[in-house]
This record gives structure tokens, sequence and C-alpha cells, in this order.
């Protein structure tokens, strides 16, 4: 068993697994352990790919020495991730295993049953790890959504796109655009993951700003992951719609200035970063990372916005 711990904590492969597969069929409780981290890692070194590629762009310091790198950076990540807890999934998987009884005399049935009932107390460190690994942070809740006819290729594009829209929400709003569109990017994965209408095309929802009942226009129901008490709560939430993705940005300026609770991020508005750590405080986002993700995206747009300046300048 030793050789075989050896080899599943330093390997994320198929052969790790395959010699687990032995252990867990002999109903071996650390057997089933090590096999329940290594579907724990493979998943979280899924997900980072997919991250990966979904954020990559035109990357101009990118090689396939960099890629191969990376990717061993990224599967050695996900294994000490899954071992120090990971996201939860393993100690879900251990129980499905087996639910190694100390009474072998219970009806299975029972051990069965409370196995594909009970629920997974997932603790701060999960939640916030499981939401670092998920593409796109919401406001007050995190909408699971698929692609609906993404328009934006590489983040210049969502930049741009948005850029007319953005300067008049940030000077309704007296902040700056950098701010609003750090928002949407971090909100949709860069415009990758805005939640389809009921049409099948695009809601142009970018802030994930739900409908309440006043809200007279278009909206589409979506299951939404929502931060609460600990613990991650799913749950069927109407959103709203809108014609286009100016309509979206101006809406969340509204949504902002007519909310009493983000009177202090108004207060705020001239210094953009407070004005994003304080629509967090003020519950936009439950995530206990929103402020320093929203804020570092925010970094990047000013970066990006900067050097297209420099590049014009140099031009003229």
């Amino acid at each position: 068993m030793s050789n075989q711990s050896s080899l599943a904590g330093i390997y994320t492969d198929f052969q790790g697994l395959g010699e687990l597969r032995a252990g867990v069929k002999r109903q071996d409780k650390e057997a089933s352990r090590e096999a329940a981290q290594q579907f724990e890692s493979l998943f979280i070194q899924t997900m980072l790919k997919s991250m990966r590629q979904a954020t990559d762009g035109d990357s101009l310091t990118g090689s396939d020495q960099m890629n191969m790198y990376r990717d061993m950076m990224d599967q050695q990540l996900s294994i000490d991730l899954a071992k120090r807890g990971g996201i939860g999934i393993a100690a879900v998987i251990q129980r499905q295993l087996g639910s190694f009884e100390d009474n072998e005399n219970k009806p299975s049935n029972n051990s069965t049953e409370k196995t594909a009932h009970a629920g997974f107390p997932y603790s701060r460190h999960s939640l916030a790890l499981a939401n670092r690994l998920w593409n796109g942070i919401s406001p007050s809740s995190q909408a699971i959504i698929q692609p609906a006819n993404a328009k934006w290729k590489t983040h210049e594009d969502f930049i741009q796109t948005l850029k007319p829209a953005a300067h008049a929400a940030a000077a309704k709003l007296g902040t700056q655009p950098e701010a609003i569109l750090a928002v949407a990017a971090l909100e949709t994965g860069w415009g990758k993951h805005v939640m389809p209408a009921q049409n099948g095309n695009s809601s142009f929802n970018l802030f994930g700003i739900k409908a309440s009942k006043g809200w007279r226009q278009g909206k589409v129901m979506a299951t939404t992951l929502e931060f609460e008490n600990g613990a991650m709560q799913k749950r069927r939430e109407p959103f709203r719609t809108y014609n286009n993705p100016a309509e979206s940005v101006a809406d969340f300026a509204d949504f902002i200035q007519r909310n009493p609770r983000y009177q202090s991020a108004l207060n705020n508005a001239g210094n953009p970063e407070k004005f994003l750590q304080e629509i967090h405080k003020a519950g936009y986002a439950t995530d206990p990372d929103y402020s320093k993700k929203v804020v570092s995206v925010m970094r990047q747009i000013q970066a990006m916005t900067q050097d297209s300046v420099t590049v014009a300048d140099n031009s003229i």
C-alpha cells in the first residue's frame, strides 16, 4: 500500500487510478480515500485546463515549452489541492464508493439511501477554492450557464466593444470605466459565459443582475449557486435580459445608483479600487475573495488600455 500511496500522490494519471482499483474492491478505506482524491485531482486539473483555455487569449509569451511546464504545474497543483481538502468532491465520492460502515450488519439499502441524499457541508475554504476555479464570478449568486452566441474572441474585443457604454456608465457613477469593465469581465469570463435568453440567443446580462418583481422587461430562468451560511445552495432564479450589451452596462449603473445599500460605493466612486471594494461589502458578491479578483482584473484592463494608448502614440 505504501508504493501505491506514493504513486497516487505524485502522478495524476489513469495508471495511478488503476492501481488503487484493487484496494477499493477489497473495501480498503485508505484506498477508497486515495481513489476519491485522485478523481477530484483529475476534476480540478480539467477545470484548470478549461480556465486556461478561456483566459489565454493572444498571449505574447506563450510557447509549446511554456505550455508544457504550465500543464505540469497545474497537474501537481491539482494533486496538492485535492490532498488538502480540495473542493469537497473527494469526500462525497468516498461516501459513494461504499460508505464503509463500522456495523457490517446494517442493511445495505439504508446506507445507500443515506449516501444518495446526504448533504455535504462545504467548508469556507472549499467554497473559496471552488469559486476561484470557476469561470466567472457572480454578484449575489453565480448562474450555471452555457455560452450563448459568444461574440468576443479576445479580451481586447470585449473591452473595445463595451468601452463606449462603460464610459457613459462610469460618468454617471463618478468612477472609471475600467472598474465597470472589470465587473463585467469577471462575471462573464470576458464575455465567454453569458447566459442564454429563452429564444436561445444571448441574454446580454453581463453583470448577473436578477429580475426583481418590479422588472418589466425580458427575463430568463437560470440555475444559480448561492453562498449562504458557509454552504453552496443551488436555486432557480429569474435574471434580466437585454437587447444588446450597452443596455446591460447602462442598467448596471442604474442598479448601483438606485440601491441605497451601494451609497458607500458611490461616495467612494472617485477611487475605482475603493468603489469595487464597497460594492462587494454591500453584498454585490458573496465570494470572500471577490474584491481581490475584480481589482486584479481592473488593473489588467488598465494595463491593456494603457498599452493601446502607447502603441497609438508611437504610431503618430
